[in-house]
């Protein structure tokens, strides 16, 4: 209701004369102009030229003397002011930057039109006309600060304010070959960040939360971070909306040629590497140049860049693998008893323990035993129950990336561009247990086996000025990724020759080893439920805005809407990929009421070959060639008003409307799950409407607003509101509907019991007819569906009131408090999960009516998240070589979920509330500084300025540094779900002291007798992400040195160290309880990882240890 009477408002206020600033993609200037004695000056003419193209614009000044350039490309500006009876006035080095508006107030004094004065201009300090909160970084930053191997500009906005820290992508290099990071910004989920390319969105429709394409940084001109309070103009964008711009050829040739270079020999030695083992073998060469100049001087420009990446190394991954007495059945050692599962009853009471803790060579299943036989045994010395086992191999990524970009400015009137991009790769990691496969030897390169593909981003753009005062502009972007990856040994029948019924089918995707994950240990056969996969996702985006000036106002509306298609091959989800899977927990060799199951129970039931959890997927898509296909549109329409209301006052206010269809296939509507009548109905198909009809809302209004007053020349106030409609698209998590892809699941009546065996395999796959288009969902087959009469997304709401003084000695301090608040933030619920602790699958609510056991996801609105700040920076802009940003970020986030793919942890109606919990991204925290210093020696500079042997020695010299210090993450202590006997929930710890000792060492983070496992039907007493990690402090350094070859050309000899100090950065403990192996008399026997520490924290690279980089730049 609240967001219903803001928008009415906000449509009642348009509609009388307004006005807009375009900024996404273009920047403007806006300004006053009076005489000596503060009078305004009317009619003056005030010409604008762009120096390096020579395009020029022309305006007058208003009644009051204001004039507003709106709609400029960004680049360095030479403005000229003149009106009969004063003198002429140039002010030379404005700088104007995409989405971003300068204010240049001009003083004309009396004098003849003859005279001229020209002031060169200061860079602009104070954010005097935007009541947004952002953040700029432009090419001193681009070209200096010390980035990470890959050389992404996303890895510096880890030093600006609002980001919880930024880490490498959470998916594989396959699915992310451009390394695109990720982050939570202000509290929001990170699957509503927006980046774009020279003004077109850059979407990656598989993961939102990662752009689709990066830029070789030759290409990036500067990059506009918008964290808050966002203009109308800006769509889609609930946390961060980014804008890259590109760079663009001048009337003078300039380029540059480099090379980077690192090897383990400039590298420390990892702190988890094992004693005695030498570094490995590491080798990246990044290398490539630029170029950009006139075709037709003042007409017609290009601009090319070019990356080569070039990764080879001997990669290394821990893991747990069983000890050669458990592989042989003897589970000595321990406490847990190991349980006959055909002893007892059903409820898993009344068994009885098998003699001596031992699996009898003639219960076991003689294919589990065969796995068992090729599982390698622990290699790393010491009684290690967990990450035993060190796994080598040689890892390669090549990757080829290029940047292109034509400006055509025929006339005064009409501007335009074309900008290309290109990127390709090839990527082998192999997996950790070779014929077996297993997980990835490389983390950082994810997917075990063969990875390649091609990404194209293309941005079409063009500007004409109508009249002086009316101008229109539009834009089309398209990207798509394509990507692949296959596992070792699809092409043969694994599953099938191993003698398991149901694994194998007839599709290449379905070859392989099937999955079998035993609950503390790593996975054997294909790992996880997701590979192979073939991919082909576009997305097209189609923008077009008018900007008119009039008085005081300055009117902007526009258009903004985008196609996202999935073309995929992925039969992802449930228990195993297309090849089947089988997971194998401690329940079915524990009891009711006893021990909580370990690691133990869990492989015991493996060699028993009883599986509590069995799956296996097909894809269903005849009229689509066998590929799974999703289309979705999302329209946006805005209007905005910037009113300067004094020289002093200026409001912005604007409404957007945004509209969500319902997304749709290649060849027939989404499948959705009606709960009431258990059915799917496949909308536009036969008797079925389009929309299934389902309403998706209409009114989807987001009214923003902001304010900034001049209190002085040096002190801006600024207040800003607005609200974004939660973008989050329903093709991602529809993809996986029932008919296209058929994930079967098949789950135990409790969590003491069991499914299948090895020996019985899976049950045979149901081939649906689509018949009218309802038919019936079998028990055992998931699927996703939304609410059936409607549905209504959530919002985000920013606002912000910040204060911003320009002080001495070219500082400017900044202080704000900056909040979100997510409203009926959408999430994955399983509404079929288990509702009463103990009770099983009989608790299941479809179950109940149904029959029906598997997962039933169903999108909808689960609460709210809140984020407060405090986010404060000194700066000092460049003066005598120096510059630096220091940004300092207290907050909290605390909310139900973090983002909108993650789930709940509890499920259950009835205890939603114990989701609500600080949120896993918190830092409590943050400080970041960021400097560069020109070294003040050698010509042009205070000191040893004269040609000599000291000029000669310490001339050129610069240093540039990243220093970071956060807080660390917060977790929470789990323990095994089996005495809960709930599906779908997350089970917590029992908290038995008072105090949690935190020790902050390696080998036992905290006090692991503070914790206990839960071994009655409830829920263990901690709450969520109670407890609190490591935190984190780094420093990154450059050295630079650079030398004049002629007068044209120069070179620069760069040293760059990542993680200056060595200091590692801890993730993490491991926090599963019931692994904790106790001796007899209680004490600790074995933490078989729990408490332990056993990797590095993500910080937005692939390593933590320091590195040195060498860099050679030869530029003209």
């Amino acid at each position: 209701m609240t967001k219903l009477v803001l928008s009415c408002a906000f449509v009642c206020a348009l509609l009388t004369p307004c006005a807009v600033r375009a900024q996404a993609l273009y920047g403007s200037i806006v300004g006053n102009v009076k005489d000596s004695s503060e009078a305004v000056v009317a009619g003056a003419t005030v010409t604008l030229i762009n120096v390096d193209t020579k395009q020029s614009r022309e305006t007058t000044t208003s009644d009051t003397g204001g004039y507003d350039f709106a709609t400029l490309l960004p680049g360095p500006y030479e403005m000229t002011v003149s009106r009969q009876g004063f003198t002429t006035s140039t002010r030379t080095s404005i700088e104007v930057t995409a989405n971003n508006t300068i204010r240049v107030d001009i003083t004309l004094h009396v004098g003849t039109v003859s005279e001229s004065v020209t002031v060169s201009g200061a860079a602009a300090v104070l954010q005097t006309d935007r009541a947004e909160v952002r953040s700029d970084l432009g090419r001193a930053e681009l070209s200096n600060l010390p980035m990470s191997m890959g050389r992404n500009y996303q890895t510096l906005f880890v030093t600006l304010p609002g980001f919880g820290g930024v880490q490498s992508s959470y998916n594989s290099t396959p699915s992310n070959p451009s390394k695109a990071l990720v982050f939570n910004v202000n509290g929001a989920s990170f699957n509503i960040n927006n980046t774009k390319i020279d003004g077109a969105q850059s979407i990656n429709v598989w993961l939102p939360h990662e752009s689709a394409y990066v830029p070789t940084l030759e290409a990036i001109e500067t990059v506009n971070v918008v964290t808050g309070s966002f203009d109308a103009e800006t769509g889609l964008a609930g946390g961060a909306a980014i804008y890259v711009q590109s760079k663009s050829g001048t009337n003078e040739l300039h380029g540059a040629v480099f090379e980077d270079h690192n090897n383990q020999h400039l590298n420390a030695q990892p702190f988890f590497l094992p004693v005695g083992q030498s570094k490995p073998k590491f080798v990246y060469n990044d290398f490539g140049g630029a170029i950009g100049g006139p075709i037709i001087k003042e007409k017609l420009f290009f601009f090319g860049s070019y990356e080569g990446t070039n990764n080879r190394e001997s990669a290394y991954y821990f893991a747990t693998v069983p000890t050669a007495a458990i592989k042989n059945g003897n589970m000595q050692g321990q406490n847990n008893p190991i349980y006959d599962p055909v002893s007892g009853d059903a409820t898993g009471a009344n068994r009885n323990p098998l003699p001596n803790q031992i699996v009898p060579d003639s219960r076991m299943d003689p294919i589990a035993v065969k796995l068992a036989g090729m599982t390698p045994l622990p290699n790393l010395p010491g009684n290690l129950l967990a990450n035993n086992y060190y796994a080598t191999g040689s890892y390669i990524f090549d990757r080829r990336r290029a940047d292109a970009k034509v400006n055509w400015n025929p006339g005064s009137k009409f501007t335009s561009f074309v900008r290309f991009g290109f990127l390709n790769y090839n990527m082998l990691n192999p997996p950790i247990f070779g014929d077996l496969v297993g997980q990835q030897v490389s983390s950082s390169g994810g997917n075990p086996g063969h990875g390649w593909g091609n990404t194209f981003s293309v941005t079409v753009a063009g500007t004409y000025l109508i009249t002086p005062t009316l101008i229109f502009d539009a834009y089309v972007g398209w990207a798509r990724l394509g990507t692949n990856v296959e596992t070792p040994g699809l092409d043969r029948q694994a599953g099938l020759a191993l003698g398991i019924p149901g694994t194998n089918g007839p599709a290449h995707y379905q070859g392989g080893l099937p999955r079998f994950a035993v609950s503390g240990y790593d996975d054997i056969g294909t790992p996880g439920s997701y590979l192979p996969y073939y991919r082909s996702d576009p997305a097209t985006n189609y923008v077009a805005n008018f900007n008119a000036s009039k008085g005081t106002h300055d009117i902007r509306w526009g258009l903004d809407f985008s196609q996202l298609a999935m073309n995929q091959i992925q039969a992802e989800g449930g228990y195993g990929a297309g090849m089947g899977g089988f997971i194998f927990s401690g329940g079915p060799t524990s009891i009711l009421g006893g021990p909580s199951p370990n690691q133990f129970n869990s492989y015991a039931a493996f060699l028993l070959g009883f599986a509590n959890q069995a799956g296996k997927n097909t894809i269903f898509a005849p009229g689509a060639g066998g590929y799974e296909t999703t289309r979705a549109w999302r329209y946006g329409l805005y209007v905005r008003d910037r009113w300067n209301i004094t020289r002093s006052l200026t409001l912005s206010y604007g409404l957007r409307w945004e509209y969500f269809p319902m997304p749709t296939r290649k060849d027939q509507g989404i499948g959705l799950y009606n709960p009431a009548t258990n059915n799917v109905e496949i909308c536009g198909y036969q008797l079925v409407p389009a929309s299934c009809n389902i309403k998706m809302s209409t009114k989807m209004f987001a009214p923003r607003i902001g304010l900034a007053y001049r209190l002085s020349p040096t002190f801006v106030i600024r207040a800003g509101y607005g609200i974004t409609n939660d973008p989050y698209s329903l093709d991602r998590p529809f993809k996986y509907n029932y008919p296209t892809l058929l994930v079967q699941t098949y789950d135990p009546a409790n969590s003491y019991s069991w499914v299948t065996t090895l020996q019985q395999g899976i049950p045979a796959v149901q081939i649906p007819s689509l018949g009218n288009g309802i038919i019936p969902l079998p028990a055992a087959y998931t699927t996703t569906t939304i609410d059936m009469s409607a549905y209504n997304r959530g919002y985000i709401q920013s606002w912000n009131l910040t204060l911003q003084k320009e002080l001495r000695w070219g500082l400017v301090a900044q202080a704000g408090y900056v909040a979100t608040r997510s409203t009926d933030m959408d999430t994955a619920v399983n509404i079929n999960a288990g509702q009463v602790p103990g009770a099983g699958t009989k608790s299941e609510p479809l179950n109940i009516q149904f029959g029906r056991t598997a997962t039933t996801t169903v999108y909808m609105p689960v609460g709210t998240n809140r984020y407060d700040s405090l986010q404060a920076k000194l700066e000092r802009h460049l003066v005598r070589g120096f510059q630096f940003s220091a940004n300092y970020t207290w907050s909290k986030a605390v909310g139900v979920v973090k983002n909108n793919d993650t789930g709940l942890r509890e499920p259950a109606f009835a205890y939603w509330s114990l989701n609500r919990a600080v949120q896993d991204y918190d830092r409590t925290q943050n400080f970041q500084v960021r400097g560069m210093w020109e070294l003040p020696f050698g010509k042009g500079k205070p000191w040893a300025s004269n040609k000599g042997v000291a000029s000669a020695i310490l001339s050129g010299w610069r240093i540039d540094s990243l220093a970071s210090f956060m807080t660390g993450l917060p977790f929470y202590v789990n323990a095994s779900g089996s005495s809960l006997n709930m599906p779908g929930a997350t089970q917590r710890a029992d908290l038995v002291k008072p105090n949690v000792q935190i020790f902050g060492k390696v080998g036992d983070y905290f006090d692991p007798l503070a914790f206990k496992p839960v071994t009655d039907a409830r829920f263990g007493n901690l709450g969520f992400n109670s407890l609190r990690g490591p935190g984190v402090v780094n420093v990154d350094l450059a050295i630079a040195r650079e030398f004049p070859i002629t007068e044209r050309f120069k070179a620069q000899f760069r040293c760059e160290s990542f993680n200056f100090a060595n200091t590692p950065h801890f993730a993490l403990p491991g926090t599963n309880v019931s692994n904790l192996v106790l001796s007899g008399d209680g004490t600790v026997k074995n933490l078989a990882g729990f408490t332990q520490i056993t990797s590095t924290q993500n910080l937005g690279r692939d390593f933590d240890e320091r590195r040195i980089q060498f860099d050679l730049r030869i530029s003209f």
